[in-house]
């Protein structure tokens, strides 16, 4: 009988030590950081969603060093994140380019408006890509150069 109540004592000590760290975990504030708001791309390119049935894609893309895109387009907004590494995005007529480093995230080109991106450093980049897009519309539009 004496072992049966002590099992219970340390029973009921157990579960309030397991549910006051429930609690605490539970009443920590949730913290959140905007990476990126923007109503343009980082070139200046204004963007609006495609029509049709709404598809949302998010996309882990990996560069190997010096490992560059095709020239392409985008037909939907996309946001994109570094998490490692260091990219620059050319567009292709003007020649404008910017670089984005390991942390930083951006509002990818839109439209018609032709680029390409590139790992130029030593390491792998890793990016994500999240796609406001359409059902059946290719995320990326390949351009075809002469």
């Amino acid at each position: 009988m004496r072992t049966l109540i002590v099992s219970t004592i340390c029973l009921a000590g157990l579960l309030a030590v397991s549910c006051s760290n429930t609690k605490d975990q539970a009443s920590a504030p949730i913290r959140s950081d905007v990476l990126v708001s923007s109503k343009e791309s980082w070139n200046g390119d204004r963007f609006s969603y495609p029509q049709g049935k709404a598809e949302m894609t998010l996309i882990r893309a990996v560069f190997p060093p010096g490992a560059k895109t095709p020239v392409h387009t985008h037909p939907q907004p996309g946001v994109v994140y570094v998490e490692k590494g260091w990219i620059k995005c050319t567009l292709t007529e003007s020649g404008k380019a910017r670089e984005f480093r390991r942390g930083e995230a951006f509002v990818a080109s839109t439209g018609d408006t032709q680029h390409a991106c590139e790992n130029i450093g030593n390491e792998d980049d890793v990016v994500f890509v999240a796609w406001a897009g359409v059902e059946g519309v290719p995320l990326k539009q390949p351009v075809k150069t002469e």
